[in-house]
């Protein structure tokens, strides 16, 4: 009986074990979080783990078996500090992982203070459907607690291939950004996007890739924080400056010179172009600050420091060329820098669009350029009426009367240069002018244009032919 007993003993203690087994690894399942994302560039997928304490990240990129360049990705919001995991392809076709930190926007070293990530090579792989770097990273207990908002950066330069050694040389990054991912997402490892968080790869065995992961990019989740409200006001600010006022001061500068008064316009709108702009750049100076990097290190942001100095020379020489009607050669300047200006802003908003972590649709891009085709319709329709601006520029200057009046002399009568006809309206103007004053006649000659004479006492008159010989 008591054998009996026992065994009812054990039994039971055997079937409470495997109970607490079963729910210990339903728990462990159901403890998992995971998102993913989608660029141009490349895909990350990452998987917490809270009970474990590690990301399992899955990097991969479209094409692969040959070199095609590094890309990395890296914990937090900016390079300081940061765990990155730099991947590339050597020339035998093997995945190369490197695990590297950097202490600002330089070059990253393999000297590292974070806990050692482990590769996971059986997971990672080279073909020609993709490329995937798999490997986990242990966090620390100084690490934040991952949330619905967890950064990660991210860089690449397609055009450049290491070496096959864990320490080779990396040229500057050509592209770079960052990821939110929402790792309060349960784990499923039913659906694509945690298979491709564990082997990179979709339910259909190929790589998630920047190109058959568009419907995960899609999804993605989109985070209005302080840092893209920086960065929505910096593009929707630089849209407005750079598409709307500076090319309607463009503008009202070719068309309104036949029109209206021009200038005040012009001036006005340009004027109110660069404070948007100055607001503009302020605020992305702010956002980049916020996260630790150097300022203008990109060429976008190089870029846009250029235009933004050509911009302030273009306003002193808008300044300088209109205090006089005169030609001024800063006129020719000032229009032509003006034009080249604008041309490189529109280009540079374009390549902004691209840096963004929210992923711009490529359609943005084409809104950009089509409306910039538009406006350089508009201008070069406007040079049609440069020959009518020039004549009338001609005829509003000061010499421009008195050349005319110059141009339509007639030789004095050879007889009685002095009497008066018996009707003074067929007289010359000049001839007028000179009864009129009582005085002396002088036959200083003129030719009909150049700046006009002195006038003394005896040069008030009209002027005669240099054949005309003179008169004491």
């Amino acid at each position: 009986m008591s054998r009996l007993s026992n065994m009812l003993a054990a039994w039971c203690v055997l079937l409470l074990a495997s109970l607490v087994s079963a729910q210990s690894s339903s728990s462990s399942s159901s403890s998992l979080f995971s998102d993913s994302r989608c660029n141009s560039n490349l895909c990350l997928s990452v998987i917490y783990s809270p009970s474990q304490k590690v990301y399992n990240m899955t990097m991969s990129t479209d094409g692969g078996g040959a070199p095609n360049g590094w890309y990395a990705v890296g914990t937090g919001n900016k390079m300081k500090g940061s765990n990155m995991m730099i991947g590339w392809v050597d020339t035998t076709g093997n995945v190369v992982m490197s695990q590297r930190t950097a202490s600002g926007h330089d070059d990253p070293v393999t000297t590292i203070t974070a806990a050692a990530a482990t590769m996971h090579t059986k997971q990672s792989f080279s073909n020609s459907s993709g490329t995937v770097w798999a490997w986990s990273f242990p966090l620390s207990s100084s690490d934040s607690t991952p949330g619905s908002s967890t950064s990660f950066i991210w860089a690449a330069n397609k055009n450049n291939n290491p070496a096959s050694s864990t320490s080779a040389h990396l040229k500057q990054h050509s592209d770079y950004g960052t990821f939110s991912l929402d790792l309060t997402k349960p784990y499923t490892p039913s659906t694509s996007s945690s298979s491709s968080s564990s082997s990179g790869s979709n339910t259909n065995g190929t790589p998630l890739t920047p190109s058959t992961g568009a419907n995960n990019q899609a999804t993605s989740t989109r985070v209005l924080n302080t840092s893209n409200r920086l960065i929505i006001a910096h593009m929707i600010m630089m849209i407005l400056g750079w598409f709307i006022l500076v090319p309607a001061g463009i503008l009202v500068g070719r068309y309104g010179r036949t029109l209206f008064t021009w200038f005040p316009v012009h001036r006005g709108l340009q004027i109110a172009a660069f404070v948007v702009v100055l607001i503009a750049f302020i605020l992305i100076i702010v956002e980049v600050g916020r996260g630790g990097d150097g300022h203008f290190e990109s060429t976008h942001a190089k870029a846009g420091l250029a235009i933004f100095i050509l911009m302030i020379v273009q306003i002193v020489l808008g300044a300088v060329g209109h205090k006089t009607k005169r030609f001024n050669p800063s006129r020719i300047v000032h229009v032509v820098l003006g034009l080249g200006v604008t041309g490189a802003a529109i280009w540079n908003s374009s390549e902004g669009l691209s840096l963004w972590d929210w992923g711009a649709p490529r359609w943005a891009k084409w809104i950009l350029w089509i409306w910039a085709a538009v406006l350089a319709v508009a201008y070069l329709a406007g040079l049609a009426l440069l020959p009518r601006d020039l004549r009338q520029w001609r005829q509003s200057q000061p010499g421009a009367e008195e050349k005319q009046t110059y141009t339509g002399l007639e030789p004095y009568h050879s007889a009685g240069a002095y009497d008066t006809p018996a009707d003074s309206s067929q007289l010359h103007l000049s001839e007028q002018h000179a009864l009129k004053q009582q005085q002396p006649y002088q036959a200083n000659a003129h030719p009909g244009w150049g700046a006009q004479p002195l006038q003394t006492n005896n040069a008030q008159y009209g002027y005669e032919p240099y054949a005309q010989p003179q008169r004491f």
